[in-house]
């Protein structure tokens, strides 16, 4: 890969931020960027049925966010020449988290994969973003919406700060979370990227839950755990997945739009030792689940973090990275 490090990110394995919005403004309130991520106060919604309400925020925030193709052009192109390096001929991609597809160039992508998969909870903004880009009639581009990667929603939705879960129900969640069903989509594939889907998820906890609820963190690195998972099991072995997240916002570090690309690695391993990060997204930590978690170390053959970049989206910016992972070729 052309953006991999060439030294490592620092040694702390924190878990929990201590930025705003208890580390992670990206959860605790970074509005002003791709609003299809995050939520500045968790306030619930006062009406609508309640399995809706975590589907109809992601909604609005696909909606808000659509016409931003502009903004997403520099981070558009980092996250579409990893997905192509990691290209073979005839290979199958997966975006998870693909929402109005600001996160990746088609028509590249169509040069370098034999089939693009779509998969996203709003259908509608996946409609929507292939056409902006032209690719509504490709019969080489499948679209998955109304998809719940956790297979949680409906159980999240139900919850507020203020009405918190029994510990039994919180109990059956992350079970379900640590042994879910398969989902409904035709895999394996070659590569599986997951754009920037990490951080909604994990709004979705502290949005339903609260991030003062005594059991929060469990419930991140619940969720986080699963989507890992998810990320491997969904590659044929020798694939390639992709983990695209969001670090820090210029939120809780206002010197980061003016530092150079030379430097970004220091300062991603400074903010991480500082604990300045959004909680459940500190990279060493999860590149580290990568290597420890008992379910992943007999498919992950290898896991890497490229070079971090900047993301600009206009009265925040943002520090992001990937982890690439490569999964065994052979059985488990």
């Amino acid at each position: 890969m052309k953006d991999r490090p060439e030294n490592d990110l620092p040694l702390s394995l924190a878990e929990d931020g201590h930025g705003e919005g208890n580390g992670h403004d990206g959860l605790g309130g970074h509005s002003s960027r791709d609003p299809r991520n995050t939520a500045h106060d968790h306030k619930t919604p006062s009406s609508g049925p309640a399995v809706n309400r975590i589907v109809g925020e992601q909604k609005r925030r696909n909606d808000e966010s659509r016409g931003m193709w502009d903004r997403f052009g520099p981070h558009r192109d980092r996250v579409t020449r990893l997905l192509v390096d990691s290209a073979t001929p005839g290979a199958r991609l997966c975006v998870l988290g693909a929402g109005n597809c600001n996160d990746v160039d088609l028509g590249r992508l169509l040069q370098a994969f034999r089939e693009v998969h779509l998969v996203d909870l709003d259908a509608d903004a996946l409609t929507a973003g292939v056409a902006r880009q032209g690719h509504e009639n490709s019969a080489r581009v499948s679209l998955h919406g109304d998809v719940d990667v956790t297979l949680l929603a409906d159980r999240l939705a139900s919850w507020t700060p203020e009405h918190p879960p029994e510990s039994d129900e919180l109990d059956a969640c992350l079970e379900r979370a640590a042994t879910p069903p398969p989902l409904d989509l035709p895999g394996p594939f070659d590569t599986v990227c997951s754009a920037c889907l990490l951080t909604q998820l994990l709004d979705s906890v502290a949005m339903m839950l609260g991030e003062r609820h005594p059991r929060y963190l469990e419930a991140v690195l619940a969720v986080r755990a699963r989507h890992l998972r998810l990320l491997v099991e969904l590659l044929r072995p020798g694939g390639t997945g992709v983990l695209v997240m969001e670090i820090v916002s210029s939120a809780t570090y206002a010197e980061l739009p003016d530092v150079p690309e030379s430097r970004l690695m220091e300062t991603a391993t400074r903010l991480i030792n500082e604990r300045n990060f959004f909680t459940g997204m500190n990279p060493l930590a999860i590149h580290a689940s990568f290597r420890s978690d008992p379910q992943l170390i007999p498919w992950v053959e290898a896991a890497e973090i490229t070079q971090p970049w900047l993301w600009d989206l206009g009265p925040r910016v943002y520090l992001v990275c990937a982890i690439v992972v490569r999964r065994k070729v052979g059985e488990r």
